[in-house]
C-alpha cells in the first residue's frame, strides 16, 4: 500500500497539445495525496511551489505546479488568452490520470484559476471536460483585474507603471522587456531581490530574509526570463486586458486568502473578487504581506483544499 505521506522530489515532466505544444510541470508533495494543480504568479515558473513542498507532504498534498506557455521549460504560445489556461489543465490532468484535482492559484496565477471556474459556468453550453473533476478551488493573494483603472490605480506606483506598459504597442514592450533586460534578468536574477523589498511590510521581510526562499524566488524569475521572456511578455499583455470572465456568473465555491498589509497585491483586490463572487469566502490576515501568507500559511491553506467536501 502506498503512503500519502511518501515525498516526492521534483522531476521535470511533460505533457503535449493536441497542437504539439509542449506543457512542463512538476510534482511536489505527497505521491499519494490528493491532487492540486498549482497556477504560478508573474513573473515565475513551477518551481515557486518549491515554497509549498514541505506544507504539502505534510498534510497529504500532491501538488502539480504547471508552467505557463513561455515560461521555464514549456513551448511559448504567442497568441494564448487567460480563458485557454484550461485546456493546458486538462491536458496535463488527462496525462496524469487524475479523475478529480483542486486549482490554486497564487498572486498573478489567480486569474488563470478563475479561467476554470468561469469556463465551468459554461459548462452546459460548451462541454470542456471540466464538469465534475475540480473539487476545489483556491486563490492566495490574488491579484485583481487591473485592466480595470480601478485595480490598477491600487497598485503600487512603481508596479502600476510597468503594467501600464503592457496596455501599450507591442514595440514599447519589446523595447523594455526585450532582449537586454530579460538576457540580464536571466543571468543575475537576484538583482530582483531589491524590489521585492521595496513595499514589503516586516511579516514578508522576514519571510525573505530566509536565504533558500530567496533563492527558490531568484530561480524562478531566471526561469521567467529565459528565451526572452516570451511568457512574461505575453502575461504582461494579457493582465492589463480584458480577461472575459464574467465573474458574477462563477458558482464554484472559491476560497481566498490575503494579508492586509501587502504591498504588492493590494487587499483591495481580493475584497472586490469577495463581492464579485456569488460564492467566495475571503480570510485576511492582519498585518501579513505578499510571501508571508503562502509561506507562513501554507499548511492550513492546504488541508482546507484537500479537505473532503461537506
Amino acid at each position: 500500500m502506498t503512503n500519502t505521506d511518501t515525498p516526492m522530489l521534483e522531476q521535470l515532466e511533460f505533457a503535449t497539445t493536441a497542437s504539439g505544444r509542449r506543457i512542463a510541470f512538476s510534482q511536489l508533495g505527497a505521491a499519494a495525496g490528493q491532487p492540486l494543480i498549482y497556477a504560478h504568479g508573474f513573473p515565475s515558473s513551477r518551481r515557486e511551489a518549491w515554497l509549498l513542498r514541505d506544507a504539502a507532504r505534510e498534510v497529504g498534498a500532491r501538488v502539480i505546479s504547471l508552467d505557463r506557455p513561455g515560461y521555464g521549460d514549456s513551448d511559448p504560445d504567442p497568441k494564448r488568452r487567460i480563458t485557454d489556461w484550461p485546456d493546458d489543465v486538462l491536458c496535463v490532468a488527462d496525462a496524469l490520470g487524475l479523475a478529480r484535482f483542486g486549482l490554486i492559484g497564487v498572486s498573478g496565477g489567480g486569474p488563470y484559476v478563475l479561467a476554470c471556474a468561469w469556463r465551468l459556468a459554461q459548462a452546459e453550453a460548451e462541454p470542456h471536460g471540466l464538469q465534475g473533476r475540480v473539487t476545489t478551488c483556491g486563490l492566495v493573494c490574488p491579484l485583481g483585474p487591473i485592466y480595470r483603472n480601478e485595480q490598477l490605480e491600487q497598485m503600487h506606483w512603481a508596479a502600476r507603471t510597468n503594467l501600464r506598459i503592457g496596455q501599450q504597442s507591442d514595440w514599447l514592450t519589446d523595447l523594455v522587456f526585450g532582449g537586454p533586460t530579460t538576457a540580464m534578468l536571466e543571468r543575475w536574477p537576484a538583482l530582483v531581490e531589491n524590489t521585492r523589498s521595496l513595499v514589503a511590510p516586516a511579516a514578508d521581510r522576514a519571510v525573505l530574509a530566509n536565504p533558500e526562499t530567496n533563492a527558490v524566488l531568484n530561480r524562478t524569475i531566471a526561469d521567467a526570463m529565459r528565451n526572452g521572456a516570451p511568457g512574461a511578455r505575453r502575461d504582461l499583455y494579457l493582465y492589463t486586458h480584458d480577461w472575459d470572465i464574467a465573474f458574477q456568473q462563477i458558482d464554484l465555491p472559491i476560497r481566498l486568502w490575503h494579508g492586509q498589509a501587502d504591498g504588492t497585491v493590494p487587499i483591495d483586490h481580493a475584497r472586490w473578487y469577495a463581492e464579485q463572487l456569488p460564492n467566495a469566502r475571503l480570510t485576511e490576515f492582519p498585518d501579513e504581506g505578499h510571501y508571508s501568507v503562502p509561506f507562513r500559511y501554507s499548511r492550513a491553506i492546504l488541508a482546507e483544499l484537500i479537505k473532503p467536501a461537506t
